[in-house]
């Protein structure tokens, strides 16, 4: 019972501090992500090993790139397969864009705790995973299979990719923590974006801070919220209000702020609260 407990309380707190730490500690010397052995003056990836196709039969990563996701291998497993399968759902609700994609990206892929799930929904898919932490890139193009592929990129608002090259992209709290570059970061989204393609991101809004207000005002997130002094202040004024600074900042968006600035990229098709934890899925396309 106590295992189910604390990563219900810890898990966010735990996940953003490790990005605090990776963050902090390298902000000289990389400050545009996460390098490999970051301290290490010469280094070696493993080469790749054989591992099986399905989500069951990839290696697990190690505790250290959970991110807070689970205190069990199998809780950590189950968040993976139930964020991939609540987004599934509202892709279907608007087209089933996902399971018809021929490409899949995953913006802030991490260990590929969500994208091994993918082909259970996408199986024809080519499927990418970027992140700017060079450890978990390496970790997953060493254990999964090679229909799967994947690169280290930065948190400046550029992928390496063609345009239009994407049926489907999703990113799981990554705009949480994407502050002054989230308006850029949404229109190379839509550049890399198929015509007929669909994005699924999730973010802190209305609903959160009700849901920190109300049922989870014990998380401990609820409490780092009430506590900035800005909050208090501006409460019922701020279109959006960052906490920190950089990849381990925490944003949150009043809804008609969000979807005005979202809407000027893209069309909403769907809004889904508590899709993510207590974060909201928001799913788009470009527009006609």
């Amino acid at each position: 019972m106590l295992s189910r407990l604390i990563p219900e309380v810890w898990k966010e707190r735990f996940r953003i501090r490790v990005r605090q730490i990776a963050w902090e500690g390298r902000r000289e010397a990389a400050p545009l992500y996460v390098p490999f052995q970051g301290d290490a003056h010469t280094f070696f990836v493993p080469k790749a090993t054989e591992s099986g196709a399905r989500a069951q039969e990839l290696p697990i990563p190690p505790r250290e790139m959970w991110l807070g996701y689970g205190a069990t291998a199998e809780e950590y497993l189950k968040s993976g397969e139930v964020h991939v399968a609540q987004m599934n759902e509202l892709s279907r609700e608007h087209g089933n864009c996902l399971g018809q994609a021929g490409r899949v990206l995953e913006l802030g892929c991490a260990a590929g705790r969500m994208i091994r799930y993918v082909p259970d929904v996408a199986a024809r898919a080519e499927i990418w995973g970027t992140d700017i932490c060079a450890e978990h890139v390496y970790w997953c193009q060493e254990h999964f299979p090679s229909r799967f592929h994947f690169a280290t990129t930065t948190i400046v608002p550029h992928l390496p990719f063609e345009d239009r090259f994407f049926d489907f992209i999703y990113c799981g709290s990554v705009f949480t923590h994407i502050e002054d570059l989230a308006d850029a970061w949404l229109l190379e989204l839509r550049r890399v974006l198929s015509p007929t393609g669909q994005l699924y991101f999730t973010v802190h809004d209305d609903d959160t801070v009700s849901r920190l207000d109300g049922p989870d005002s014990g998380h401990w997130l609820a409490g780092y919220m009430k506590s900035q002094p800005l909050y208090q202040e501006a409460k019922g004024q701020w279109g959006m209000l960052v906490i920190g600074r950089g990849p381990s900042s925490v944003v949150f968006y009043d809804t008609e702020f969000l979807l005005r600035k979202v809407s000027a990229v893209f069309q909403v098709l769907g809004r889904r609260p508590h899709a993510y934890g207590y974060q909201t899925a928001i799913l788009a396309k470009r527009p006609d």
